[in-house]
C-alpha cells in the first residue's frame, strides 16, 4: 500500500492515494496528454519511468474530470503559468504525493506539480491538484520540484495563456 501526506490539516497526517498505480508495463503506455484549455490545445510527452506517481495522479484527475473548467490561476510573465486546481479545493480533492525528483531539467515548457515551500514542506510533497508549465528555462528548480512531462506542440497556445483561462479537459492517452 502506497502513502503519501496530506497537505490540508497538518502535514504529517498520512492518507492513502485515491488511485491505484498500475503496473509498471501499464504505466508505461502513458506517453502523451492534452491539455484543453479556452485558447486551444497543448500536447504534452509524459515521463513515467521517472515520475510514476506524478503520471498516474495526472491521469486519474484526468479521467475523474478534475480539471475540466478549472482556471490557472497563477501567472508570472516570462516564467509559470499554474493552474489545475484551486489552492481552496475540496478535501476529498486535495492530497500529496511523494516528490520524484528526476534528471529532466526544467526548461521552457517542462510540466510539473506545484508545491509550497520548504519551510512549511521540508518533504517537498508535491500538491496533487495543480501543475505549473513553465514559460522559461528555470534551472534554480532542478531537483526541487517534480518534472513529469514536457510541451511538444502548442508553445503558441501556451504563450496567450494568462491568469483567469481556462482548462476545459485534460486527456492522457494509452499506447
Amino acid at each position: 500500500m502506497l502513502l503519501i501526506f496530506v497537505l490540508h490539516d497538518t502535514p504529517k497526517a498520512a492518507a492513502e492515494l485515491p488511485f491505484i498505480v498500475p503496473p509498471r508495463r501499464e504505466l508505461n503506455r502513458l506517453r502523451t496528454a492534452q491539455i484543453e484549455t479556452n485558447k486551444g490545445s497543448i500536447f504534452i510527452e509524459l515521463y513515467p519511468e521517472e515520475a510514476p506517481l506524478h503520471v498516474a495522479n495526472l491521469k486519474y484527475r484526468a479521467d475523474k474530470g478534475l480539471f475540466r473548467n478549472t482556471a490557472f490561476h497563477k501567472f508570472s510573465p516570462g516564467y509559470v503559468i499554474q493552474g489545475g486546481g484551486s489552492p481552496a479545493a475540496s478535501k476529498p480533492q486535495r492530497y500529496a504525493l511523494s516528490a520524484e525528483f528526476n534528471s529532466h531539467r526544467h526548461e521552457r515548457g517542462t510540466i510539473g506539480m506545484a508545491r509550497v515551500e520548504d519551510v512549511i514542506n521540508p518533504e517537498r510533497l508535491s500538491d496533487a491538484s495543480q501543475f505549473y508549465i513553465l514559460l522559461m528555462d528555470a534551472p534554480h528548480m532542478d531537483g526541487k520540484y517534480t518534472a513529469f512531462g514536457k510541451v511538444i506542440r502548442g508553445f503558441s497556445v501556451l504563450d496567450k495563456l494568462r491568469k483567469g483561462d481556462t482548462i476545459t479537459e485534460v486527456r492522457v492517452f494509452v499506447r
